[in-house]
């Protein structure tokens, strides 16, 4: 058994994640400061709230990965093994206006973190990359592409932060796994993405405004789950690693689904893309596949009618 540390354990796929560690016989920690800086927090909220139904449960901690006081007692009181940092300000489209805060968060934020990791001899890091780091002419997106020019305040603060995670892991012998996340979607998940605003829209019978020719690596949240704990279980001194299906659909295809899983027919109007929308993102998840073992498993219908199906009982 591990001891683990999960921040942003409240949020999307950091909750899927630390039940799934409970469940596997971990001993875990989630640190969560329950913001609403996207959507309310009464999510986060309710998501816990499953979490602790169960006979095994995390310990919970609301406080701030800037908080560098309330980090050193956590990692001296909690003696952690392995750290899964998943804490960060996510969504490119909003961070357009706000680079400061997305730079305050997950780049010191994330410093803050390697730093504890350092201090407190924890063995492995594994870090939330995302594919907003690359750009769309390097499809499909592999782990080598070079330079990174990402398209978003957002991408730019990952592809910083991923930075930081490798020089400290050259000069101070941290191992650190970065994943890079690509377009996560399930039940549980945030209001601010386009599945769940698609979906909702479908249910409500509500116009969706539909950038064109937009393609993504739509990935289920069971697979990354997958991914994440695989990673887990190899430490490596440091190494970037895709988790997508590493195959990218039309967004009117996604939609399809979604028409499949309520019964309900969509209403689309095109529109000019905003700023910072990537046009794709595709995976290559050959490196996933090789050191890790990965491989998803989840069709996007049977994604899409899963995430549905919360959505009726918890969202509608």
């Amino acid at each position: 058994m591990s001891r683990i540390l999960v921040t942003g354990g409240a949020g999307f796929i950091g909750s899927h994640v630390a039940r799934a560690l409970v469940e596997a016989g971990e001993e875990v920690t989630i640190l969560d400061d329950f913001n609403d800086f996207l959507y309310p927090s009464e999510l986060k909220q309710a998501r816990m709230a499953l979490l602790f139904k169960s006979e095994k449960r995390p310990t919970l901690i609301t406080g701030s990965i800037l908080d560098q006081d309330l980090l050193e007692k956590l990692f001296t009181n909690g003696k952690f093994d392995k750290v899964v940092h998943l804490a960060a300000h996510p969504n490119p489209g909003f961070s357009v206006d706000k680079a400061d805060e997305y730079t305050l968060v997950n780049v010191l934020g994330t410093v803050n973190i390697l730093e504890a990791c350092s201090a407190h001899d924890v063995v492995q890091l594994i870090f939330a990359g995302s594919s907003s780091v690359y750009n769309d002419e390097q499809t499909p997106f592999v782990e080598t592409a070079y330079p990174l020019n990402p398209r978003s305040p957002y991408g730019a603060s990952k592809a910083a932060a991923e930075l930081y995670c490798q020089m400290w892991s050259d000069l101070k012998g941290l191992p650190v796994t970065v994943l890079r996340f690509f377009s996560v979607y399930g039940p549980w998940g945030r209001p601010d993405m386009a599945p769940f605003i698609f979906s909702q829209q479908v249910m409500d019978d509500e116009t969706i405004f539909l950038s064109k020719d937009r393609k993504r690596d739509f990935t289920y949240i069971e697979d990354i789950v997958s991914g994440v704990l695989l990673a887990l279980e190899r430490k490596f001194d440091f190494e970037i690693i895709n988790l997508g299906r590493g195959n990218p659909i039309d967004l009117r295809t996604f939609i399809d689904a979604i028409e499949k899983a309520t019964g309900k027919k969509a209403h689309m109007v095109d529109r000019e893309a905003p700023p910072g929308e990537m046009k794709v993102t595709y995976a290559n998840t050959e490196k996933a596949k090789k050191l890790l073992g990965y491989e998803p498993k989840v069709s996007v219908e049977e994604g899409v009618h899963k995430m549905v199906e919360w959505m009726k009982t918890y969202a509608t």
